[in-house]
């Protein structure tokens, strides 16, 4: 852990299995506008194509979030 901020964010060093490099991931939570924002925004990708494979697997990251979150609350 690089470094937490209660209620608000938390940043990671992270490096994904069979990588050979760590990243900084760095997780935020928070409200905007009477909604809730969650974030992932990973950093020091070597190249573009992990920034689109992490893409991708963020966006799935976010579809598993939403639908737990529907299922919890019945939608």
């Amino acid at each position: 852990m690089r470094s937490f901020h209660p209620e608000n964010r938390i940043r990671l060093s992270w490096q994904p299995a069979g990588w050979d490099h760590p990243t900084t991931l760095p997780v935020a939570v928070g409200d905007r506008s009477g909604r809730t924002l969650l974030r992932f925004h990973q950093e020091r990708l070597a190249d573009s194509a992990e920034r689109s494979a992490q893409r991708a697997h963020w966006e799935g990251v976010m579809g598993d979030v939403l639908d737990d979150l529907r299922a919890a609350i019945g939608t």
